[in-house]
């Protein structure tokens, strides 16, 4: 049995004003449906939630998705899916029993009365747990001691009676789980890897980095760098091709995804990236300016170079706290302020007149506010 897994999508991200459609359908059209397949012709295709970037998807976004299905089923390819934290999962299921028809399989609600629905994929069982909360499996089984993350995990599989004897069994997921030894992941209340004991397999969704969090406990990361900080580590994003023999051996492959803009940060002064240190590029670029010369619009300099730039930033010397006002912020008026961040970012005092005009508007905003 061979199956795809992806995850993390989030159908309708923009990364500030760029739409990302022309790169989301070069990756799950053009390589995922169109390249992989024809290499692995795999036998389904993982979802692991966050299908969508915001719970009320607009109409794009939910078109895009419509032909995401369509053209699995198209292919004859089942697809099985997970609503994440993103998602709603109301509005992800709709329709799922008509959609199973089509071999689309979808995760229901989590609830105490639906248990978490196992759909049969050839000799195997794609077990489609959604995005689960402390809160809400607490409110679903008050009887059970729900201290953290693992316990809340542990209890809703139990209570399904997953995983099944006699089959082997793919969980797919879509939570924060731990296992990384000294690699840090925030102060998240991480579930703990043992509980998924008994599955072959651990399908999971909600970090944006491939990892392993344990032996066939896997983060397939999302098709797209989405973040600042997934661009500064370069990180390479993946599709898992898993291979699961009858006896519940398991092989995993990582087939490479390649955006049409890769998301890449340049950190060094104005005049070093405006000249031909760096060619112009449709990229999609994190900028931090660590000198400035005080010549115009940056922006607008910058755009016409790196026209699909996503931010512009400052690490400036003169930003360090021993040349800032010694004066505590609230004690500042607002002209102080704004004189100060402005010569901060362009290294030169703010002109008065300016300097009126915003401190103008500034009042006129707080007396709209007051009224």
């Amino acid at each position: 049995m061979r199956l795809f897994h992806t995850a993390d999508i989030h159908i309708g991200k923009r990364l500030g004003n760029r739409d990302l459609t022309d790169d989301l359908r070069e990756v799950l059209f053009g390589q995922i449906l169109g390249t992989a397949y024809e290499k692995f012709r795999p036998d389904g295709l993982i979802i692991s939630g966050d299908i969508f970037d915001r719970s009320m998807p607009s109409a794009d976004a939910v078109a895009l998705f419509d032909e995401l299905l369509s053209r699995a089923a198209g292919l004859g390819l089942p697809v099985y899916m997970i609503s994440g934290n993103h998602d709603s999962a109301q509005r992800v299921s709709y329709g799922r029993e008509l959609f199973r028809h089509s071999g689309v399989h979808i995760s229901r609600p989590f609830s105490a009365d639906s248990g978490i629905y196992t759909a049969e994929c050839g000799n195997i069982d794609i077990v489609l747990m959604p995005y689960v909360s402390q809160e809400q499996v607490r409110s679903c089984f008050p009887d059970e001691e729900i201290g953290s993350m693992t316990d809340a995990v542990r209890v809703v599989l139990e209570r399904s009676g997953l995983p099944r004897a006699g089959r082997p069994c793919v969980l797919a997921a879509h939570q924060a789980v731990g296992g990384f030894g000294s690699d840090p992941i925030g102060t998240l209340d991480l579930v703990d890897p043992s509980v998924f004991k008994g599955f072959a397999y651990t399908a999971l969704g909600h970090f944006h980095t491939p990892r392993n969090a344990a032996e066939n406990v896997r983060y397939c990361g999302s098709p797209l760098c989405y973040s600042l900080n997934e661009a500064s580590r370069g990180s390479q994003k993946y599709l898992d091709v898993i291979d699961i023999s009858d006896s519940g051996d398991v092989s995993v492959e990582h087939f490479p995804l390649v955006p049409i803009h890769e998301m890449r940060v340049i950190t060094d002064g104005i005049n070093e990236i405006l000249s031909e240190k760096y060619p112009p590029s449709e990229d999609f670029v994190h900028i931090i300016i660590t000198a400035n010369d005080g010549g115009g619009n940056n922006a607008e300099r910058l755009g016409r170079k790196f026209p699909n730039y996503v931010s512009i930033s400052y690490k400036l010397p003169n930003m360090q706290a021993a040349e800032l006002p010694s004066a505590n912020s609230e004690e500042l008026s607002f002209g102080e302020l704004l004189g100060g961040f402005y010569k901060e970012m362009c290294g030169r005092e703010i002109d008065g007149e300016l300097l009126k005009m915003a401190g103008e508007l500034f009042e006129e905003c707080c007396r709209e506010e007051n009224e």
